[in-house]
C-alpha cells in the first residue's frame, strides 16, 4: 500500500526506526514536564502550591526555549530534562581564576562533542525574535 501511495521512503530501515522512536509524541509534553519537575506539590496551602506550580511551568518554558535556541545543534529539541542534564550539564570541568579572569577548563573531547564554542556564542547572543 505504501508503494502504491508513492511513500516508499517509509520502507527504509531508517524511516522504520524513526517512526518507532517518534511514537507517543502526544504524551511527550506531559512526561517532559513530570521529568523536569515533580508531581507532588510541597506545601499545604493552595496559594503556595499555585505559586510553586506556576514557577515550575515558567522555568520549564525557559528550559524548552534554551533547548530550542541554544542546544538544538548538540541535543535534539525533543530530549527530556534528564538527557540534557546528563549530556550538557554533567560534564567534568574546573573553574579557575587567573590574571583577573574566571576560566572554565574542560577536556578537548567535551569541547568537540558539545561544539562548545558555538554553544558559548549562542548563550551570549539574544535569541532571534520575529519582527511583527
Amino acid at each position: 500500500m505504501l508503494l502504491l501511495a508513492g511513500a516508499e521512503e517509509y520502507l527504509t530501515t531508517e524511516a522504520i526506526f524513526a517512526s518507532y522512536h517518534a511514537r507517543g509524541c502526544d504524551e511527550l509534553a506531559n512526561r517532559a514536564l513530570k521529568d523536569f519537575g515533580h508531581e507532588t506539590l510541597p506545601f499545604l496551602k493552595f496559594n503556595a502550591n499555585a505559586a510553586w506550580y506556576y514557577t515550575m511551568l515558567l522555568s520549564y518554558f525557559v528550559f524548552e526555549a534554551f533547548k530550542e535556541d541554544v542546544c538544538s545543534d548538540v541535543i535534539p529539541a525533543s530530549s527530556y530534562a534528564t538527557t540534557v542534564r546528563r549530556k550538557l550539564v554533567d560534564i567534568a570541568g574546573k573553574i579557575v581564576r587567573h590574571s583577573g579572569k574566571v576560566i572554565l577548563k574542560i577536556t578537548q573531547s567535551v569541547w568537540d562533542r558539545l561544539n562548545f564554542s558555538d554553544l558559548w556564542i549562542k548563550c551570549n547572543n539574544q535569541p532571534p525574535f520575529p519582527i511583527i
